[in-house]
């Protein structure tokens, strides 16, 4: 009977808001804009009204995030950090604070590790190096970047492509897109800053990898020169197993870096890729599938400052081996051939299975790295909440599974749960799910992650995905969309509106309505810790369950 009421109170507002715009009486864009303003304080006041589900005492705090009693007491005290009653708290432990604020405030007072002149200098020594392979034209166009302090990237284009995309997003139902045609024409004609000759040695390769951003009128390269180090990176890797002379160009690549950093190449040379993104910025990057994978070290790096981010994902890898692994590793691990030393290494064997741009993106080789160098990489830190589509795992891991046989079948499902638990076992990941269909929205299928300092986005379009597979956005870049926008008053106030859906405020009480109102459903809670046997037990339950 409640629910009925409800329903017809529903139906009665929406009937009253259609009279008004179809009789007249109140003109039609202001009605639109009336609402989404009334929606949008309703939708933050909820949330804000609600305690955090985080809750902790501050003693708990201290050791989760590692920082003394005292400072979390001091800024409890100074009003840095909310403070909260919460249910059932006696006096003896004092107010509650939440595990993510206190994360965020630890954060912003331990910076990462400054690009000090010794590093910029190895930095110069390597590319230097590279400067003598057949990667020689990007290593001089990095060194170029590097050492020039007026080197500006920033567009009007991209701007013009940004609010093509939050236009597009505007319609309703169906009618929410990604782009226009004339926002893929702009998408599609921006060139890259970094230029790549596809008929050259280095161009192949990095071609085979899936590595190169390409526009329509012919060019090739890569959008900023943190990408273009990165491709480097992905080179002296992975792109190093393959077979024939081109991956030769991969192992003088990882060679160069050795003599420079010794055994400690690969985390000096992502050192260096974020400190070049954060010294020469791009308001908005085009990612290719294999970037994508390969940045995500970068992005919780420049997200750590803040303390949080958030991502969302329709194929986990923490729950789907092949998805974690990419193609060739799984095989090997299907064929019991063992793993390798380094996290991205498989064997000539498995090499077969193909390069990255023959692959389907949920069987690029380069997704370890967005796990092992990212989502569970424990020298990143901050809390890192991190929400998947039951519905779409649930899907994939049955459909995989029903194609095995015997102890094929059996493997499987052990090293799904064997990924989960390690999952789980990470301090600093809250793990959320959402179970319906209907609540991963159009939104969070496009969020993949985001900080306060950028998101990235991912498209799903077809032919928008044949120029690009993710933009990465600075949110400094947000204010201009609205201002440099040519339209008239209404629906301008509506861009301001929907823009706001990239500003991570947003995102974050969107995550946190869906837990107050129950569309999500929190597995583990940013800074709890589960042994492993505690990890192990939900783990399998949370596997079995999609199984049943």
């Amino acid at each position: 009977m409640q629910s009925q009421r409800d329903e017809s109170i529903s139906i009665a507002l929406e009937r009253l808001a259609l009279a008004l715009g179809e009789s007249g009486a109140v003109p039609v864009a202001e009605l639109v804009r009336a609402l989404e303003r009334a929606a949008e304080r309703l939708r933050t006041k909820s949330v804000d009204d609600e305690n955090p589900i985080d809750l902790v005492t501050q003693a708990d705090a201290s050791r989760a995030v590692g920082v003394s009693r005292q400072a979390v007491n001091q800024w409890v005290r100074n009003g840095v950090v909310r403070s909260y009653a919460g249910s059932g708290t006696s006096g003896r432990y004092g107010p509650m604070v939440s595990l993510a604020e206190i994360a965020i405030a630890a954060n912003r007072r331990t910076r990462d590790v400054p690009f000090s002149n010794r590093r910029r200098r190895e930095l110069v020594d390597f590319l230097r190096l590279v400067d003598r392979s057949a990667a020689a034209p990007v290593a001089g166009e990095i060194l170029r970047a590097l050492e020039d302090d007026s080197y500006e990237s920033r567009t009007p284009e991209q701007t013009r492509v940004l609010g093509e995309f939050v236009m597009a997003s505007m319609g309703l139902g169906d009618q929410q897109r990604e782009f226009t045609p004339e926002g893929l024409r702009l998408l599609s004609q921006l060139e890259p800053a970094i230029t790549v000759e596809t008929d050259s040695p280095f161009g192949r390769f990095t071609d085979s990898l899936g590595l190169l951003i390409r526009s329509s009128g012919g060019k090739a390269g890569f959008d900023s020169p943190s990408t273009a180090l990165l491709s480097l990176f992905g080179c002296a890797t992975v792109g190093a197993l393959y077979s024939g002379a081109d991956a030769g160009i991969g192992r003088d690549i990882a060679d160069a870096a050795h003599e420079v950093w010794g055994e400690d190449w690969v985390e000096r040379l992502l050192d260096a890729v974020f400190h070049l993104g954060e010294l020469r910025r791009s308001p908005l990057t085009r990612f290719t599938a294999s970037l994508t994978y390969l940045d995500n070290n970068r992005f919780l790096r420049n997200a750590q400052a803040a303390g949080v981010s958030i991502a969302y994902s329709r194929g986990p890898g923490p729950l789907l081996p092949h998805r974690f692994y990419g193609g060739p590793i799984f095989r090997d691990m299907m064929a019991d051939a063992g793993r390798r030393s380094t996290p991205w290494g498989f064997s000539p064997a498995s090499a077969h299975v193909g390069r990255p741009a023959e692959l389907d993106s949920g069987l690029n080789p380069f997704r370890v790295m967005n796990y092992e160098f990212g989502l569970l990489d424990p020298h990143v830190h901050g809390i890192r909440r991190y929400c998947f589509s039951t519905t779409d795992a649930r899907r994939d891991l049955r459909a995989y599974v029903e194609s095995l046989h015997g102890s094929e079948r059996e493997r499987y499902v052990g090293y799904a749960v064997d990924g989960l638990a390690r999952t789980l076992q990470q301090q600093n990941i809250e793990l959320a799910a959402i179970d319906s269909e209907q609540e991963f929205d159009w939104w969070k299928d496009h969020i993949i992650r985001s900080s306060e300092q950028e998101i990235l986005l991912g498209l799903r379009d077809e032919r928008a995905r044949k120029v690009a597979h993710a933009l990465l956005v600075s949110t400094s870049l947000l204010p201009e969309v609205v201002s440099a926008a040519h339209t008239d008053g209404a629906l301008r106030d509506r861009l301001r509106i929907y823009v706001k859906n990239l500003e991570f405020d947003v995102i974050d009480s969107r995550y946190r309505d869906d837990l107050r109102r129950g569309a999500s459903r929190v597995i583990k809670g940013g800074g709890v810790t589960f042994d492993e046997a505690k990890a192990t037990e939900v783990a399998t339950t949370e596997i079995q369950a999609m199984l049943a």
